[in-house]
């Protein structure tokens, strides 16, 4: 994540659960962000999936864009991975708990197993997919 600064000034395209077939209740982030290691101007989509998760919640607004202002944190607490969107805390640095994750965090998930996928250089105009349409990337 720290070639992306935490996906800060990116942007979340989607945030949502599914049920695989078969499997547990999962979480599916995917971000455009910046690569701030690549030699010339570079953005990316990152899927991040929790598995089997335990404990999610999600306030945000529907109908909106929605920047990320304080980064996506990735953390392993508790033997738990927590993805974290824009979770705004006591410290600068990431939250120290998955209890203070739970008190201050208005958009996160916690589970078993965590899948990062990285698709370089991907742009994706999400608004001209027809219904049914997928891109191959998603």
């Amino acid at each position: 994540m720290t070639e992306y600064h935490n996906l800060d000034d990116g942007l979340v395209l989607s945030f949502g659960f599914f049920y695989p077939i078969p499997g547990k209740l999962s979480v599916q982030g995917l971000f455009y962000a910046k690569n701030h290691l690549a030699f010339e101007e570079r953005w990316d989509t990152i899927k991040i999936i929790i598995e089997d998760v335990v404990d999610l919640k999600i306030l945000w607004k529907g109908n909106q864009a929605h920047s990320i202002c304080t980064g996506v944190h990735l953390l392993k607490l508790d033997n738990l991975w927590c993805l974290d969107v824009d979770g705004v805390y006591e410290d600068i640095d990431d939250p120290k708990s998955i209890a203070e994750i739970q008190s201050f965090g208005d958009c996160y998930a916690t589970g078993n197993q965590l899948k990062i996928f990285i698709i370089p250089d991907c742009r994706i105009d999400l608004n001209n997919l027809t219904p049914g349409q997928e891109h191959p990337y998603l």
